[in-house]
């Protein structure tokens, strides 16, 4: 049975979830949007990549603790 995750543990895992949402708002905001891209569009999938790459950078993790 899996035991729950401490508070620190899930504000890392926030922590790592913004650090990559503001990479990628930085980046869509400088090299899509000057070229007649929305913002707001730009902004979303930056949400939908960093949202991403938690859930693998996470499952990834999990499993590579489980196997110890």
């Amino acid at each position: 049975m899996r035991q729950p995750s401490s508070i620190r543990a899930e504000l890392g895992w926030l922590a790592f979830f913004l650090v990559i949402f503001v990479v990628a708002v930085y980046l869509m905001v400088r090299f899509v949007v000057p070229h007649h891209f929305n913002d707001k569009v730009a902004i979303m999938l930056a949400a939908i990549f960093a949202g991403l790459t938690l859930i693998f950078v996470r499952a990834w993790v999990m499993r590579r603790t489980q196997a110890r």
